[in-house]
């Protein structure tokens, strides 16, 4: 028995191409993404067709994993209110995820070829795709932040001119203080910028890299590795979608201003 069997083809950064709609160049990542979007839609949309008040068993295991989410997301921004704002967006998010961080683990999946490349790969195997929705979770939130705060105090939490004219005003000691929160507001604008970089290459990082060493380890011992390597990667997977959502229900709650009624209710129990 030969344990060391490598076989696989170590993935690239770059997803292969299929095929152009004009301009547009259509990989195979962006593919399976597709049919994950239309899957997920057509299989919501016949649910909610079907949602009666006696429950079947899929609406009830629907109904506890949303009731399970929305307490993660409670926990997360501080108050109900705001997550069950976010429970849709972050929900599909994490679902979407979810299903494209494993669906390629299954047997076949991955499997077919067009034009002697793979059909379909992990939509998150492509930082094109996790950069996208990184960078719209972070305009999204920068969105709200104008809208809770206005225009102007928005700006303000980057570009601190009114602080730095005041703390002149009060002497040369505040006026050196006030310079330096100057500056860590425009060290926050970067901080804004590495949050994409974070959100996205956190994700594509871990997938890519758990696709290299399943094709190391699952041909280096093929006889040994496979049910241990599928069940980690399974876990992995779910669990990096999980700290996708999560960190982007923060930001949105970090932009927003807290929930007065939520501040008036903890000031009376203090």
């Amino acid at each position: 028995m030969n344990f060391f069997q490598y076989k696989g083809e170590q993935p690239t950064v770059r997803p292969e191409t299929l095929f152009n709609i004009g301009s547009l160049e259509i990989s195979n990542a962006m593919l399976l993404g597709l049919l994950i979007s239309i899957t997920i839609f057509i299989f919501f949309f016949i649910m909610k067709r079907r949602f009666k008040l006696k429950p079947s068993k899929t609406q009830t295991f629907i109904e506890v994993l949303t009731e399970a989410f929305l307490g993660l997301l409670v926990q997360i921004t501080g108050n109900k209110k705001n997550a069950e704002k976010l429970l849709p967006l972050i929900g599909t998010i994490l679902l979407f995820f979810g299903i494209s961080n494993v669906i390629t683990l299954f047997p076949g999946i991955a499997s077919f070829t067009y034009n002697g490349v793979p059909l379909l790969r992990t939509p998150t195997n492509d930082f094109n795709m996790t950069f996208t929705v990184a960078l719209g979770i972070v305009l999204l939130s920068q969105i709200m932040s104008i809208k809770s705060y206005g225009i102007f105090s928005h700006l303000g939490k980057y570009f601190k001119f009114k602080e730095l004219v005041q703390g002149f005003k009060k002497g040369i000691g505040k006026g050196m203080i006030g310079v330096i929160d100057f500056a860590i507001g425009l060290l926050d604008i970067v901080s804004e910028l590495a949050k994409v970089l974070s959100l996205s290459l956190r994700l594509f990082g871990n997938m890519f890299a758990g696709e290299v060493l399943a094709v190391v380890l699952l041909g280096a011992f093929a006889y040994v590795v496979p049910t241990v390597w599928l069940t980690m990667n399974l876990l992995v997977g779910f669990l990096q979608a999980m700290v996708f959502g999560a960190l982007a229900a923060a930001y949105y709650t970090q932009s927003i201003k807290p929930d007065e009624e939520l501040l008036e209710h903890t000031e009376v129990k203090v």
